[in-house]
């Protein structure tokens, strides 16, 4: 089977959060898998259906649908220790537009992880026949660059990202490929 393998440089702090508190936060991360295969698919799901379509019966095959499961499985994201910044609490404040003060009950901590880099890999699991596999490549690898963000407040400055596939660079190639798929 083929894989992909991908570095991330982190530009900033970055959640994914676990969905529950803990002591002293609102919302907790797992500082044994902080950036889940689960998180990276769906960023780049999304990235592909934003460029290609909503529609994109391509970015379908490839990330899979409810009739339909992908034949690509994505490894979490590997922090090597001396990349990792660990988790560190971050508070919001809601702030009132008349008065300029804190909202009462709008003050919110929750984790947030800090790291250099990262890697990650995207195995073929199903079978592909060449050119389903090169649209597949393109798809994979075209979207993870375009991708700048993972994780929670992506809009609000968390989780600012560039992803770089490290064993095969899109080309001119695979770039007409991929805008051949537009929908």
């Amino acid at each position: 089977m083929n894989t992909l393998e991908f570095r991330i440089a982190f530009h900033g702090p970055f959640r994914v959060s676990l969905g529950h508190a803990d002591s002293g936060v609102d919302t907790t991360l797992d500082p044994a898998d902080p950036l889940p295969a689960t998180s990276l698919k769906g960023v780049m799901r999304a990235t592909a259906f934003s460029l290609l379509g909503q529609d994109s019966r391509a970015a379908r095959e490839v990330f899979g649908s409810g009739s339909q499961p992908s034949p690509w499985r994505w490894s979490r994201a590997h922090i090597s220790a001396d990349q990792w910044h660990g988790t560190r609490p971050a508070a919001r404040v809601s702030i009132d537009e008349e008065t300029h003060t804190a909202k009462s009950d709008m003050l919110a901590v929750a984790e947030e992880a800090g790291a250099t880099s990262a890697t990650f890999a995207i195995t073929q699991h199903g079978h592909l026949d060449a050119e389903q596999f090169a649209a597949h490549r393109a798809i994979l690898t075209i979207a993870a660059q375009a991708t700048r963000s993972v994780g929670a407040l992506r809009r609000r400055g968390l989780g600012w990202v560039s992803i770089q596939c490290t064993n095969h660079e899109p080309d001119e190639d695979s770039v007409r490929r991929f805008l051949e798929l537009k929908t």
